[in-house]
């Protein structure tokens, strides 16, 4: 370490360098391999980015995710995160912002070097750094002082460099003003509702209704369906009919010895401390505390069980099935004498002692003689089933009869009734799809699902076709009237909002229609939900800015989230006051600033990039 910080050493806690922040190493190995691998990745200018640096930046990109998100942070999100393309951004922005640096003449000075890592937490105690302390975490995650310097070095270098770009982001106060005011601001609504089913129309008319039909005559296509006899010879139908010999069951038992075993069961002794929505982390904190005590021994453990006994804290043998999902991972994995936990459960944490373990042994066929019989029967119940149906085959098939061939080998059969592409209760869905290419009177060559061998016919079929009008003229005719009253709605609603140049105009136009009408409450269209007389309408967001007392009736008609159709006018807004501007002046500037920062920095690199030559292997990506 630089010889400044190793004059503050001093003592130190493990529980540091456990809460020491994966980002500290997000650069951390890259940079460090270019020598001795050169498979290169990319090149920025005349720098290469190797493999190896993107693999390690990749790396340090997903721990510091996974250690944000936890278990949240599924192989799917990493999909959709695209890791390598953010490691690849990330490191080609780092060899511009470093050739600038160059360019530029900047660089860290040892002194500033010195006060990043001093002021690093991880790395202090009692708010003061500690060397030895700065020593241990970084043993702890396998890196030697002098990497880790070298690396807030060049950490440091580019902070001066974007320092540079961002520093002309200045936010004048009006503007950010008036910011706060269009965000801020709050409006009401008069909102009218026409509901589409009420709408005043003729009845549908012949030529409608035939013009209706033949536009969208594929929506009333009826899919091909058919009916079967269908015969499953399954392991369980042949299997009861065999009586396996006392050598069988001998032979049997010995040779899968593994099948009949008891279950690994451990002696568990537990501490349970129930929580509520108000203290789940006080309980947590209080459990982990608890758990540092309860480690140091049965004795110790058993006492902290009886002082917070409730419900299940007994001792007890419990099986993977027994401990629950959430327990059983850790508990089945821990050594005896060990201690596992906090586990969060349905409302509580608890802490559980290994005390013993039963491991899984061979049961003697006096007690499992049942047992073996009845997979006996199955496996030989698997063979006879296969050889079965591929006997009955050829006879259905001659005599065009599955129900009398099945029949003949006492097996059952189902007859269904019309079955289409959904399929049909207890018959697999394969098996169906199978008989709607096969013509009408065919038996299908046997099946097989599973341990089961189904052997079927098609008795009956319809292929899919459209129906002709006089099938489906109802909810043809429902069509249309529907259709009508809609238009009819839509037409009076744009007919009032077309009078109306004011909110009180479109209430009273809109009551003299029959139209319903209501006052939202007041929301910010910014920042806000939109009321529920408008939810579901997102487009009419995009209109809210322009409503004002100059122009307060909206002209189009909006559609809500019940289907009704919706019309709406500004009746009337509330500007934040200067108090409000005060008390979120600062933070507000600092946003904006920071936004602005953003947008310039990610304009200057855009630039860089356009005038640097980059070339991104493709097979880098994968």
């Amino acid at each position: 370490m630089l010889s400044i910080l190793r004059r503050n050493a001093g003592s130190w806690a493990i529980k540091i360098i456990l809460s020491f922040i994966a980002l500290t190493f997000i650069w951390w190995g890259v940079g460090t391999y270019s020598e001795r691998d050169r498979n290169v990745a990319a090149t920025v200018g005349g720098e290469t980015i190797t493999m190896n640096e993107l693999s390690g930046a990749v790396a340090n990109l997903e721990k510091s995710y996974r250690e944000v998100y936890g278990a949240a942070f599924t192989p799917e999100m990493a999909k959709t995160l695209d890791l390598k393309k953010q490691a690849m951004d990330s490191l080609v922005q780092r060899k511009i912002l470093l050739a600038e640096a160059a360019k530029m003449g900047l660089s860290a000075t040892d002194e500033e070097v010195q006060r990043e890592i001093a002021a690093v937490p991880a790395f202090q105690q009692g708010g003061q750094f500690r060397d030895e302390l700065y020593r241990s975490v970084l043993s702890y995650n396998r890196v030697t002082p002098a990497e880790f310097e070298a690396t807030k070095r060049v950490e440091i270098t580019m902070k001066k460099v974007k320092d540079l770009v961002v520093a002309g982001a200045l936010v004048p106060e009006t503007e950010a003003k008036e910011l706060f005011r269009v965000a801020s601001r709050k409006v009401r609504l008069l909102v009218v509702s026409a509901d589409p089913g009420k709408g005043k129309a003729d009845a549908p008319t012949e030529g409608e209704i035939l013009a209706k039909y033949e536009q969208g005559k594929e929506r009333f296509r009826t899919p091909a369906r058919v009916k079967l006899v269908v015969a499953a010879f399954t392991p369980d139908r042949f299997g009861r009919e065999v009586t396996p010999s006392e050598a069988e069951i001998k032979a049997f038992h010995e040779t899968n010895s593994d099948r009949f075993r008891t279950e690994e069961r451990r002696l568990v002794s537990r501490i349970v401390l129930p929580f509520g929505k108000k203290d789940r982390d006080a309980v947590r904190k209080k459990a982990e505390e608890t758990l540092v005590k309860a480690s140091k021994g049965k004795a110790e453990f058993d006492a902290l069980a009886k002082a917070s006994a409730r419900g299940k804290n007994g001792e007890a043998w419990l099986s993977r099935k027994d401990a629950g999902t959430a327990l059983s991972e850790p508990l089945f994995q821990a050594a005896v004498d060990t201690v596992v936990g906090p586990i969060e459960l349905p409302g509580s944490f608890v802490l559980a002692r290994v005390n013993r373990i039963r491991f899984p042994e061979a049961l003697p066929l006096s007690q499992v003689r049942d047992l073996v019989i009845e997979q006996i029967r199955h496996e030989k119940g698997k063979d006879l089933a296969v050889v079965k149906a591929y006997e009955a085959l050829p006879k259905a098939t001659a005599g065009k009869s599955v129900k009398a061939t099945a029949a003949l080998s006492g097996v059952p059969v189902v007859e269904t009734g019309w079955v289409g592409a959904e399929g049909a209760p207890g018959l697999p869905s394969a098996l169906v799809q199978d008989a709607l290419l096969l013509p009408s009177g065919e038996v299908a060559p046997v099946k097989t699902v599973g341990d089961a061998h189904y052997l079927f016919q098609v008795t009956a079929k319809e292929d899919s076709r459209v129906p002709p009008l006089s099938q489906v003229r109802d909810k043809v005719v429902a069509e249309v009237a529907r259709g009508k009253k809609a238009a009819a709605a839509r037409t009076a609603l744009e007919q009032v909002l077309a009078a109306s140049n004011t909110a009180a105009e479109l209430e009273a136009n809109a009551r003299n229609a029959g139209l319903s009408s209501s006052l939202t409450a007041w929301f910010a269209p910014l920042s806000e939900p939109l009321p529920e007389a408008i939810a579901g309408a997102d487009d009419l967001r995009k209109a809210l800015s322009a409503l004002s007392t100059t122009a307060p009736v909206s002209r189009k008609v909006y559609q809500g989230r019940e289907g009704n159709l919706l019309g709406v006018a500004y009746s009337g807004e509330q500007l934040p006051s200067d108090t409000e501007w005060k008390i979120k002046k600062d933070s507000l500037l600092e946003g904006v600033a920071q936004q602005k920062q953003r947008v310039i920095l990610e304009a200057f690199l855009s630039d860089r990039i356009k005038s640097v030559k980059v070339e991104i292997h493709p097979e880098a990506l994968k």
